[in-house]
């Protein structure tokens, strides 16, 4: 147990938070929006959840315990029990995310909320403002806990399917709810779960949504000069050849954000009102000048 002394993971996560300054801010951001989700739209409504913030909630609905306590003492107790498979990072930003969001919803407990008469539209909100929150955590490579430590430590101790590992549990803790809800906020909870899952695609993607552009133009030099010299970025030249003419057609791929690539495309079309332009969109970009494959 010597890895988790106060002080050693104190020192541990002071230099993690040095090295990944903006995870940090981040996953503080997430955590916060998490747990004013949970106090303010889904437990004044008896929403069900799932995970460990759905046994959580079912603690709150039926004993009248803070969520705070369960989710702080769970997940230690499932770090405790898979950290030996666990990487430190992993580990330490669960843990700071678990206890801050604890923090937060016993701090947020204190104010009362306005209530929605529509219970859908609360629905809604709620799965929409803690898909953000999740979404900013999971986009540095963070973790909310719960569910998230049993399923890694279960792949890594007995190699189990994730996905159906995950679904199995959270489906389980979903219908348990059963016993605490009634039939109409079951399915709220259930409509709460998609929008998060949907919110949470949403943020990650957002952040990293690029337009790779495809250029095919007979001024070829200048579009390359104005891809290098005027916006600073790398280009990829692709040898090509026409069907019908049978004549080689470079083409050049670029990988820009939206900005970029309408500046391009005027640029381009300025200068050769024939070219040929392909835009799609990219969700995600590794490489220098993007995203760094260690955030993965």
């Amino acid at each position: 147990m010597e890895r988790f002394n106060i002080r050693k993971i104190l020192k541990q996560f002071g230099e993690l938070v040095r090295a990944e300054w903006g995870t940090f801010w981040y996953a503080t951001l997430g955590a916060v929006l998490m747990s004013f989700s949970i106090v303010a739209l889904v437990v004044p409504y008896r929403f069900a959840g799932a995970g460990l913030s759905g046994i959580a909630l079912l603690t709150r609905y039926v004993f009248d315990i803070s969520p705070a306590w369960v989710i702080a003492g769970g997940n230690v107790l499932l770090l405790a029990w898979g950290w030996r498979v666990l990487s430190p990072r992993f580990v330490l930003w669960t843990l700071y995310v678990s206890l801050l969001a604890s923090g937060a919803v016993a701090f947020f407990e204190f104010f009362s909320y306005p209530l929605l008469a529509n219970t859908f539209l609360a629905a809604l909100l709620a799965g929409v403002c803690s898909g953000i929150g999740m979404g900013l955590v999971f986009r540095v490579g963070g973790s909310t806990g719960g569910t998230d430590v049993l399923v890694a430590a279960a792949r890594k101790r007995w190699g189990v399917d994730v996905g159906m590992f995950s679904f199995y549990i959270n489906t389980a803790i979903l219908f348990l709810s059963w016993f605490a809800v009634d039939l109409e906020q079951l399915l709220m909870g259930g409509v709460l779960l998609y929008v998060e899952s949907v919110t949470i695609d949403s943020v990650m993607k957002s952040f990293d949504r690029r337009k790779q552009v495809t250029v095919i133009t007979s001024k070829m030099d200048e579009v390359k000069r104005y891809i290098i010299e005027e916006m600073e970025k790398g280009a990829t030249i692709v040898r090509g050849e026409g069907a019908y003419t049978g004549t080689e057609r470079p083409m050049i791929m670029v990988v820009l954000n939206r900005r970029q690539a309408m500046e391009l495309k005027l640029f381009t079309v300025s200068l050769d009102p024939n070219a040929f332009i392909i835009m799609a969109d990219v969700a995600e970009v590794v490489g220098e000048g993007f995203k760094h494959w260690k955030n993965l």
